[in-house]
């Protein structure tokens, strides 16, 4: 078995292997402290965005108001419990929290279509929910107030959004220059997600956001 570290290759025998316990330690790291790194990591980007919290800061009124009453909403809405059950239990931690925001923001932005180009079932529950009576899909031509919600970046769903509507991109940490090079009016980076508006009344802006 060999082993790379840049140039440098290490030889392992099965015997020296099964000395080491090589097979069963492995595994064992894995399970144990790769999961813990990645709370490490997330607290760091926690720690880094901690003075973007809770809107402070934020001038703008209508930046203000979508911070407190959808980012930061705590109050436990009617359909939390119904929408959650469909989750694998690996799942009820970080990703639960996006795909409530994505609810929260659904119900906030009242569209007439929900768009996701890019498929998504399990976004697609929980936008739907927040507004019943939007029309989900996955085609749509024609300018209307649309929630978009991508999963990686798609320059052609730019001709059907309206100046009321609203995009969402998963992954953004992947994705970061293309959001901000989108042609957008107000955006919010919330590391994981970005969500941005189209209207002129607002002013332009880019708002870092501790979520």
């Amino acid at each position: 078995m060999h082993i790379y570290s840049g140039d440098k290759v290490t030889h392992f025998s099965r015997d020296s292997q099964n000395k080491s316990g090589f097979y069963f330690a492995c595994p064992v790291f894995f399970a144990i402290f790769v999961p813990e790194m990645r709370k490490i990591g997330n607290i760091w980007v926690w720690l880094r965005r901690f003075r973007h919290r809770r809107g402070y800061g934020v001038h703008s009124p209508f930046a203000f108001r979508f911070l407190q009453d959808v980012v930061y909403e705590k109050s436990p809405y009617y359909a939390y419990r119904e929408l959650d059950s469909h989750l694998a239990r690996s799942q009820r931690l970080r990703q639960r929290r996006g795909l409530r925001l994505l609810f929260r923001l659904s119900n906030y932005a009242q569209p007439t279509r929900l768009f996701l180009p890019q498929g998504s079932a399990l976004e697609g529950l929980y936008l739907q929910e927040g507004c019943r009576n939007a029309c989900l899909c996955q085609q749509a031509t024609g300018k209307k107030r649309t929630l978009c919600y991508l999963k990686r970046p798609d320059e052609n769903v730019l001709s059907v959004l309206d100046k009321d509507s609203v995009l969402v991109i998963d992954d953004l940490h992947r994705h970061r220059q293309w959001f901000q090079d989108l042609k957008a009016v107000v955006k919010f980076d919330l590391y994981d997600l970005g969500i941005a508006f189209f209207n002129p009344k607002y002013n332009e802006q880019y708002y870092i956001v501790n979520f």
